[in-house]
């Protein structure tokens, strides 16, 4: 099984949420969530007392193109609007790398993606699940 959570706040630079440009980037956000054609959990943009947000999450049943998806929304949005920021928590049961017992975090920050350890939910068994 393979779990994302996270979410974004969108802002044009990191000195202004709307230096101009907004609109232009929020429509090509919402072009390329368009052209993925989701349809495996949520995936939203949406805006929240004027400031935009975008909220992920899902769970998929093994590591698909749908997961890259993900990853490279984060990255367009990291470039489109170096001003956002946000997280996204991620989880695959059958990883190969040894990460199968604990999350990754990708921290949206200043124009890049950056991959973090988890303190708060890993490792998986048993801080949050017990053992069989």
């Amino acid at each position: 099984m393979y779990e994302f959570h996270g979410w974004a706040t969108i802002h044009e630079t990191t000195e202004e949420t709307d230096a101009g440009r907004l609109e232009s980037i929020v429509k090509n956000i919402q072009d390329f969530i368009s052209e993925l054609n989701w349809n495996n959990g949520l995936l939203k943009l949406y805006p929240a007392n004027g400031i935009y947000h975008l909220s992920v999450g899902g769970f998929l049943n093994r590591k698909t193109s749908e997961v890259k998806d993900i990853i490279n929304l984060y990255q367009f949005i990291a470039d489109q609007a170096p001003g956002s920021y946000g997280v996204l928590f991620t989880r695959d049961d059958e990883d190969i790398e040894g990460y199968d017992n604990e999350f990754k975090v990708l921290v949206l920050v200043r124009g890049s993606l950056q991959e973090k350890e988890d303190s708060f939910l890993s490792p998986f068994v048993p801080v949050v699940e017990d053992s069989d």
